[in-house]
């Protein structure tokens, strides 16, 4: 199988040339989103690379790139997998400790064993496809092709970033060697040779080797993307959506539009100023393989925001967001809290002045952290098709900076239960 891909053009930006249709969406006021609450915004003409006229986030009509996927075989199991870029064995040490996603039962069996109608048909081998091109669904691992046994097909692709700038296809992030692997780069890709960098500011020209390398002090800027926002972007609602929209009972009783996980509420208005800048929007739609109860990413938060803004109304967010018929709202939540400055304090690992931050932009001077990587687990129902976005973007402010890996989308088919502790959620690799 074969596959040609446009590689990188000179500025350094994605081109998404072999994905069909991409809808590329840019609201040009105050709460102008793409969720159908404001006026559908449409904008012009999608950024270099883009496909597709402009057009409605909610309604986009784009269908999926029939391409086929070269590369090598991941074997995603649960006891044996290529789950990192500097080893082997999925519950070893790796530069971010070890492991937790032993229960991650990502191989189906295509429907090729059994006459269960509960067997999983999630893909048993899935190629990577982003060898030699810059689309950023399949640095994520989406999108290889129209063959759900051996991909993850997607449809109606949306990218919310007019300012290309503000994300980057690499092959690493930063200049850090893994201090395991000094032959290895420390941010480095989950799997295949590219993962998607997102960021509520601007990203220099990719390096020769692909690798996204950052001045100091680069993570304090603007960008070109929508601002003053008094809604979340495209699909996505702060408001409490459990206990059918009165809130109380998260993970409980959806209201099938705002967040059943009631965590981004209290973020975005109670301690963030409720007005989002500079902001990164993209989603896309997935058609859930039988037997498949649920699905998994991983990430890795970077904010310059740290630690002088924690409980401030200056609080960025990192967004994963599903309309599951078995979770509607925000899946990137840790006790009880969203992806932000505050809500991440615990869990900032990587400080100030450690190696790890080499060539990311954060200059090392007391400001700048990170997480490491995190795996998020969502649910899904056999079968059902649903939405999934993912957004960065500044909260209060328009120049500190937070920056997100994104990397390894894949299904998963035990799946979990939203409503169950520590079911669903995020957890540390």
């Amino acid at each position: 199988m074969t596959l040609t891909l446009t590689a990188c053009g000179d500025d350094g930006g994605p081109s998404v040339t072999d994905t069909a249709n991409i809808t590329t969406i840019n609201p040009t006021g105050p709460g102008m989103t793409t969720s159908g609450v404001d006026e559908p915004t449409t904008g012009t003409t999608a950024p270099s690379g883009t496909m597709g006229d402009s057009e409605s986030a909610t309604e986009p009509t784009g269908t999926t790139a029939d391409v086929t996927a070269t590369g090598t075989t991941t074997d995603d199991t649960a006891t044996t997998t290529d789950d990192t870029a500097t080893t082997t064995d999925d519950t070893a040490t790796t530069t971010d400790g070890p492991s937790s996603t032993s229960d991650d039962t990502t191989t189906g069996n295509n429907g090729t064993s059994g006459d269960n109608p509960d067997d999983c048909q999630a893909p048993a081998t899935q190629p990577p496809c982003d060898e030699a091109g810059d689309d950023i669904f399949k640095a994520i691992g989406l999108n290889c092709s129209d063959n759900p046994a051996m991909a993850i097909p997607i449809k109606n692709p949306v990218i919310m970033a007019p300012d290309t700038s503000s994300y980057r296809v690499a092959t690493h992030f930063g200049t850090a060697k893994d201090p395991m692997d000094p032959n290895q780069w420390a941010w480095a890709p989950k799997e295949g040779s590219r993962f998607l960098v997102i960021g509520s500011g601007t990203f220099p020209n990719l390096e020769a080797d692909g690798g996204l390398v950052e001045q100091n002090g680069q993570d304090s800027q603007s960008n070109g993307n929508p601002d003053d926002l008094n809604q979340l972007p495209g699909i996505m609602h702060h408001e409490v959506g459990s206990n059918n929209g009165a809130g109380g009972t998260p993970f409980m009783n959806c209201d099938g539009v705002h967040d059943c996980s009631d965590t981004i509420s209290n973020q975005w208005n109670g301690i963030g100023a409720g007005v989002a800048n500079d902001v990164f929007y993209m989603s896309f739609d997935l058609d859930v393989p039988q037997g498949t109860h649920g699905y998994l990413l991983d990430f890795v938060y970077f904010t310059e925001e740290w630690p002088n803004y924690v409980n401030a109304s200056v609080n960025d967010m990192l967004i994963v967001w599903s309309t599951s018929e078995t979770f509607t709202g925000n899946v990137t939540f840790i006790d009880e809290q969203p992806l932000t400055v505050t809500a991440l304090d615990p869990y900032m690992t990587i400080l100030p002045g450690d190696p790890l931050l080499a060539g990311t932009g954060f200059p090392g001077d007391g400001e700048g952290a990170a997480t490491g990587w995190y795996t998020a687990k969502g649910s899904a129902a056999p079968g059902e098709s649903f939405t999934l976005a993912i957004s960065v973007f500044d909260l209060g402010d328009t120049v500190w900076d937070t920056v997100g890996i994104i990397d390894k989308f894949r299904w998963d088919c035990m799946g979990c239960v939203p409503n169950e502790v520590d079911s669903c959620g995020i957890r540390p690799q």
